[in-house]
């Protein structure tokens, strides 16, 4: 009794078991995503197709069959966990520029990919609506206006600064250029957009696009300034102070001229005939036979001497008293030569 007890209850259990186990085996995980819409279908339940899943849920399957394109066939046995993609057979209408081009039917997922299909090229310039990657829906309207666009070269000058550099070796306030300054230029080229042969606005101004192509650096002007220092004149004007003129004489500063006539003798104090271009000098100050030149007299030589040719005077020989008293004395330059 006991034994064919226990067996009865085995057998029990095990139809128990077995059962479950095929209701279990029976239900079906099903998620079901839409191309036009961003929430997706979780169905959990006991059904062999997708149509029935949907019906289910309380979906209108015939009418979705007729808006719908799904991954796998409606009535297609489904495995136990199933992924479903709905792909909308949407209508949607096209306008460009603002005509419309027609009514669409279209399983294109986003606004790009509908445009694409149509053929329709958009730059980056062009202004669509929606945007390239909205989903499409049903009942769609695009919008697609066309931009023109108008290339231009704008040059911009950019001047060049000036600099200055000491220089010592040069005179004292004295400016030299070193280096010419250039000019340098930006080019740009300037995008402007038209919309309907109009300018289109940003903020009350044309839309344009400036971008950098080229560029020349400006050429700096250099000027030299001369720090050199003249040197400084001697004040003690009974020093001889010698330079050189153009024809290669020494220049001798600070001299006085006088003028002698025949009456004063007739031989120099080197045995020479007095004449006109004898000069009677200091021997100490200028060598004697020297040539020297006495501005208002002109070129003479150093052939005689005096008692009152002492330092910083000459004596130049004239042919009359008168001549000699018209000249008198003269403060000037004597060029003695080389």
């Amino acid at each position: 009794m006991k034994k064919s007890l226990i067996i009865g209850i085995a057998v029990l259990f095990v139809v128990l078991v077995s059962g479950t186990a095929a209701a279990f085996a029976m239900e079906k995980e099903v998620e079901v995503r839409f191309s036009d819409r961003t929430d997706e279908l979780q169905i959990s339940g006991f059904y062999d197709t997708l149509s029935d899943a949907l019906a289910s849920e309380g979906q209108n399957v015939e009418q979705m069959k007729k808006q719908y394109t799904p991954s796998v066939p409606w009535d297609q046995k489904l495995g136990k966990d199933t992924k479903v993609t709905l792909t909308c057979n949407c209508e949607v209408t096209l306008k460009e520029n603002g005509k419309e081009k027609g009514k669409f039917k279209t399983t294109a997922q986003t606004v790009e990919a509908f445009l694409q299909t149509q053929k329709v090229s958009v730059s980056k310039w062009d202004q669509v609506s929606p945007a390239l990657n909205q989903k499409i829906t049903n009942g769609m309207t695009i919008s697609v206006e066309k931009v023109e666009t108008k290339i231009s070269k704008v040059v911009k000058t950019i001047p060049y600064q000036v600099k200055e550099e000491k220089d010592p070796e040069l005179e004292e306030g004295k400016k030299v250029e070193k280096v010419k300054g250039k000019e340098g230029k930006e080019v740009y080229q300037v995008t402007t957009l038209y919309k309907n042969g109009k300018p289109v606005m940003k903020d009350g101004k044309p839309q344009i696009e400036k971008k950098l192509v080229s560029k020349v650096e400006p050429v700096d002007k250099v000027i030299k300034i001369g720090t050199k220092k003249e040197k400084e004149k001697d004040e003690d004007k009974d020093k001889d102070k010698n330079t050189q003129d153009e024809q290669g004489c020494k220049l001798m500063s600070g001299f006085e001229a006088t003028a002698y006539e025949p009456s004063v003798g007739s031989k120099t104090a080197t045995g020479h005939p007095v004449r006109r271009g004898v000069i009677a000098v200091d021997p100490s100050v200028i060598p004697l036979y020297s040539k020297v030149y006495v501005p208002g007299y002109g070129w003479g030589q150093a052939l005689d001497t005096g008692g009152a040719i002492k330092g910083k005077i000459v004596d130049v020989f004239v042919e009359s008293a008168a001549e000699a008293r018209s000249w008198g004395r003269k403060h000037d330059l004597t060029h003695l030569s080389a």
